[in-house]
C-alpha cells in the first residue's frame, strides 16, 4: 500500500513537473551593455531569459552564465492582444544619460510584460535587443529609436 501509494505521488509529481515546463518559454540574448533589471546592476554578457507562464501569472528569469549572476521578476501585463500573432520576441531598454535599465519583455506571441524601473521620460531613447531560442537562431539588433 504504501508504495503504491509513493508512485501515485511521484506520478503526480512528474505530471505538475511535465505542464510547468511546458509553459515556459527560454530564449536567448546577447546584451553588449550593463544595464539595471528591478534594481539589480546586471553585467553585459550572454543571457538565458525564461518566462514562465504557469500558475496566476509570469515570472521572468535572466540568467547570466558567464557572471552565475540571475534576477527572478513578475512583469505585469501591458499589454496582450485578443488574437496572438507570431513575432519577433524582445527586451526593451529605456536608455537616459547613457544608463540602461529594463523596460519589457515582448514574447512570440505579441504579448508585452513591462517592469517597474523603466520608465521613458523626456530625452529617453529605446534600446532592443531580438531573442533566439538557440545558438543558431541568435541575433543582436540594438535598435535606437
Amino acid at each position: 500500500m504504501k508504495r503504491t501509494a509513493f508512485r501515485v505521488m511521484i506520478l503526480a509529481a512528474a505530471a505538475v513537473a511535465a505542464v510547468t515546463t511546458a509553459s515556459a518559454q527560454s530564449m536567448r540574448a546577447e546584451i553588449p551593455f550593463a544595464f539595471q533589471a528591478v534594481g539589480v546592476h546586471m553585467p553585459a554578457g550572454s543571457y538565458w531569459v525564461t518566462l514562465d507562464k504557469s500558475g496566476s501569472g509570469a515570472i521572468l528569469r535572466l540568467y547570466n552564465p558567464d557572471g552565475r549572476k540571475s534576477i527572478l521578476t513578475m512583469p505585469r501585463v501591458s499589454h496582450s492582444p485578443a488574437k496572438p500573432e507570431p513575432a519577433n520576441p524582445v527586451l526593451s531598454f529605456a536608455v537616459t544619460d547613457g544608463r540602461y535599465v529594463l523596460s519589457s519583455l515582448k514574447n512570440d506571441e505579441s504579448t508585452v510584460y513591462s517592469f517597474n524601473g523603466g520608465k521613458a521620460g523626456p530625452g529617453t531613447q529605446m534600446a532592443t535587443i531580438a531573442l533566439g531560442t538557440d545558438r543558431a537562431e541568435r541575433r543582436l539588433a540594438v535598435l535606437l529609436r
